[in-house]
């Protein structure tokens, strides 16, 4: 099969998902890398059966009636994945919770998901959001879209990052009023106390959350709560880490500051999102607990819009908060690369259809610190080895992610170039990706 026009081979992909190709498919003189390694391996076939990869080598003979595709020397590594997505935030949570309809919302977020899957993430983890319906219907084969790990609402705090209430609008829990209806199509969950803490977990466990997504400190793109507060008390962080234990799964927790990290950690969190302003004493704990730390190192490039979405400018306090966050990327950074952290490649690219092509540019702005291959691993297998602290709880156990290897999943992707060496051959998919042939989910 000749490659031409990555157009395409996406539409292969979204045939493929709907099962109207043949079950077979091999991809020949390839150079492979497999999400593991530090070089490419030439002259390699794959062979894919159904969703997934049943052989790979120098010579494989294809099967049958197989799809053959001749890779011409192009590179095939393993589909990217994004740690940290919100595809049901295409818009300001105001505007969601004010004018949007549910429907409105919920295509918009369709279209995000194919936004990703086009850039090359063939597997998100959202972290928060009403993603369920989307996911089930990647899975079924509906519309185009990544693997999703969905957390669900966010577990927030009264006054925590997750409260998005108007100034004028009272807590239900407290003044005797309803949900308001955002709230109860299970975008927030706003709690206190162990209890109503443990209802939350439960609540997004039993819709098919893989994972919990809980705030423990201040945000940017909220309005009551400082960048440096601690959110949630150590019982109430040991309450969301029992309820998702008992799941076989974990928690992750938003958070910038150093005393919300600790207590996160010390409360048995695995994974903390952001992290801009942590010290080293933090940064140590992280190590020694083995968890995950998922930063954006590319924020201090990011546009302005990108702060502020669907508004005209930056309101004064939410420029306050990004310039404090900022300021702390450098050293953060700095002190992952000296601890050797587990770093998981998360983009937190949300906001507005469109934006999610800045998920890309964390690839650059990571190379002051890491080597284009040892990002390619935080991206493919790195983030797999994330997914699975998912455990039971993980919806992807026919195959394994992230890597290509007899036995995973075919989430694999062609490019013109070798990224290996040169990363701009992944930032810039519409010039040098040429081919996603995954299969069913």
């Amino acid at each position: 099969m000749k490659i031409t026009k990555h157009l395409f081979y996406y539409v292969l992909f979204f045939i493929s998902t709907l099962g109207y190709t043949q079950s077979s498919i091999l991809i020949k003189n390839a150079q492979v890398w497999d999400g593991l390694s530090d070089t490419v391996q030439p002259n390699t076939s794959v062979l894919i059966q159904d969703n997934l990869i049943v052989a790979v080598g120098p010579s494989i003979r294809a099967p049958r009636g197989a799809q053959i595709i001749d890779a011409r020397g192009k590179t095939l590594i393993p589909g990217l994945s994004d740690a940290h997505v919100h595809l049901t935030l295409t818009e300001g949570m105001q505007k969601i919770r004010g004018e949007a309809h549910w429907m409105y919302t919920a295509l918009r977020a369709g279209v995000s998901a194919e936004h990703f899957l086009q850039l090359g993430f063939t597997t998100v983890r959202d972290l928060g959001g009403p993603v369920f319906g989307l996911k089930k219907a990647i899975d079924e084969g509906l519309v185009p879209g990544p693997r999703i790990y969905p957390s669900g609402a966010f577990i927030s705090q009264t006054s925590g990052h997750g409260d998005s209430r108007n100034p004028n609008e009272p807590n239900p829990y407290w003044a005797g009023n309803s949900l308001h209806p955002i709230d109860a199509l299970g975008w927030a969950f706003v709690v206190d106390g162990r209890t109503e803490v443990l209802k939350a977990a439960r609540e997004n466990l039993r819709q098919g959350a893989t994972q919990l997504k809980v705030m423990a400190g201040g945000g940017i793109d909220s309005e009551f709560d400082p960048i440096h507060s601690v959110q949630f008390t150590p019982d109430e962080l040991r309450a969301a880490v029992e309820a998702a234990e008992d799941w076989d799964t974990y928690v992750a927790v938003h958070i910038y500051n150093s005393e919300g990290a600790i207590r996160a950690l010390e409360a048995g969190v695995k994974c903390l999102d952001h992290g801009h302003l942590l010290n080293e004493v933090a940064i140590k704990l992280i190590k020694e607990k083995q968890a995950w730390l998922v930063p954006q190192a590319y924020w201090i490039d990011a546009p302005a819009d990108f702060w502020a979405p669907g508004q005209d400018r930056i309101p004064p306090e939410t420029l306050k908060k990004v310039n404090i966050v900022l300021e702390g990327t450098q050293k953060q950074m700095d002190l992952a690369k000296k601890y050797n952290l587990k770093l998981g490649f998360g983009s937190d690219a949300y906001g507005g259809l469109g934006l999610e092509s800045l998920a890309l540019t964390e690839f650059t702005a990571r190379q002051k610190w890491y080597t284009p291959v040892e990002i390619l691993r935080q991206a493919t297998s790195g983030n797999a080895e994330l997914f699975a602290l998912s455990g039971k709880t993980n919806p992807y156990q026919q195959g394994a992610l992230g890597v290509i290897q007899a036995g995973a999943y075919a989430d694999l992707l062609l490019y013109d170039g070798n990224p290996l060496e040169n990363l701009s051959v992944v930032t810039d998919p519409k010039k040098f990706l040429k081919l996603i042939p995954s299969g069913k989910n």
